[in-house]
């Protein structure tokens, strides 16, 4: 390995040391209160290393938002080579993979349900959340399951279910039992029969 590719790697290394623990620090003091300086001491670097590899803190916030889409969130995305099913089932897939991720990662756990409580500026994982939330609703209606219409008031209960179970699987509450009734309840938002929610939410 020559000199540059040294470089690289230690710079690397130490941005992806920041946002490791821009992630520790936001699971135990929130997104609100954790600052750069505590961030940089978890981190063992200088705050003028923090700049340099990052403008501002919104900005480590945004990649840690992208790191947390790339790892959980983007498992709501469609599995289209099994797009033949039954749109509610694919949906009730996506939640169940992506609630169970989440249960396995604690820190990353704790930066979610930060997240939902965010006022403002809607954050990266959100933004993310709600665009494949999106798509699974769009992919139903097209195939004539859900017959709603897709609007901000759909997506805040959406994200209410979601986080409720997030704070409940947080909170070491049966997670199976989690997953089924927030699998249920969205169902059900989507207009789909309760016999119908429930027997999806089981078999999953």
């Amino acid at each position: 390995m020559n000199k540059n590719s040294v470089k690289i790697a230690v710079k690397d290394k130490t941005r992806e040391d920041i946002i490791n623990s821009g992630i520790k620090v936001i699971a135990k003091s929130g997104r609100d209160a954790a600052s750069i300086l505590e961030i940089t001491k978890v981190a063992k670097v200088a705050n003028g290393t923090f700049y340099y590899h990052f403008k501002n803190k919104e900005e480590l916030l945004d990649t840690i938002g992208e790191k947390i889409l790339i790892e959980i969130v983007d498992s709501y995305e469609i599995d289209w080579s099994s797009a033949k099913d039954n749109p509610a089932v694919l949906f009730a897939h996506a939640t169940k993979v992506n609630l169970i991720k989440c249960s396995k990662d604690p820190l990353l756990l704790k930066v979610i349900i930060d997240a939902f409580h965010i006022r403002g500026k809607v954050p990266v994982i959100l933004r993310g959340y709600n665009k494949s939330l999106i798509a699974h609703i769009e992919y139903g209606i097209s195939k004539k399951k859900y017959d709603i219409k897709i609007n901000d008031n759909l997506l805040a209960n959406m994200q209410s279910i979601n986080r409720n179970a997030l704070i409940m699987i947080s909170q070491g509450k049966n997670i199976d039992k989690t997953i089924q009734q927030a699998i249920e309840a969205k169902l059900r938002i989507l207009g789909i029969s309760s016999k119908e929610a429930r027997k999806i939410s089981i078999d999953s």
